[in-house]
């Protein structure tokens, strides 16, 4: 009886040896390299959505100057006679006492431009000078040139507008605001874009080129 305890206490405390080994032993090559493809796995996932969301807020608050740009536009349209002839000019004076958060500008904002910088230029719309409409340009982080487009009169076909009119997609019919973008940008210069594509939104596919 006395020999059958002994052996029983020695299987005891041999188990206990066996766990305090395994527990000191600590993780495994295996063990390990399955940790590391689960953080892998992880980063593969939330890298792609980080970066989607800081794009997405990139474009989004580009397109919030433009629509406030607009704003702003409207109101030196008023003051100025019901005109975008002097908007140049009228961006320096009114510009910056109505809305100094803003860098407007004639030439081309890119990525060392304020980030609040908006290319402005006056369009013709109705007739040749009448320069009833004007084009807005903001650059984005993301590469993507965002633009508005205000018109006051019904548009007619002049030469060098930077939209068409007509009613096929992306056409301009009637008087309006209207967006458009364009991707894989290095700068943004409202002057010089032609050739858009015009939509009611800036999510409206026609704006999309």
């Amino acid at each position: 009886m006395l020999k059958a305890m002994l052996a029983r206490a020695r299987e005891v405390h041999a188990a206990e040896l066996e766990g305090d080994e395994a527990a000191e032993a600590g993780f495994t090559l295996i063990e390990l390299m399955v940790v590391l493809l689960i953080l892998a796995i992880l980063m593969a996932i939330a890298i792609p959505t980080f970066l989607g969301v800081t794009g997405g807020a990139n474009d989004r608050a580009t397109q919030s100057n433009l629509t406030n740009g607009v704003t702003e536009m409207s109101a030196i349209y008023q003051a100025d006679n019901t005109s975008f002839t002097s908007t140049p000019s009228a961006l320096t004076q009114l510009g910056s006492a109505s809305a100094p958060e803003f860098k407007w500008t004639s030439s081309a904002c890119t990525s060392s431009s304020s980030k609040n910088c908006i290319s402005v230029t006056a369009v013709n719309v109705a007739s040749a000078g009448d320069a009833q409409g004007v084009e807005l340009a903001a650059y984005s982080p993301t590469n993507t040139c965002w633009y508005a487009l205000v018109l006051d009169r019904t548009p007619t076909t002049l030469t060098g507008q930077p939209f068409t009119v007509g009613t096929a997609t992306g056409d301009i019919s009637t008087a309006g605001t209207y967006y458009a973008n364009k991707p894989n940008s290095t700068s943004c210069q409202a002057s010089t874009a032609t050739a858009l594509k015009w939509g009611s939104s800036y999510n409206d596919p026609a704006g999309k080129n």
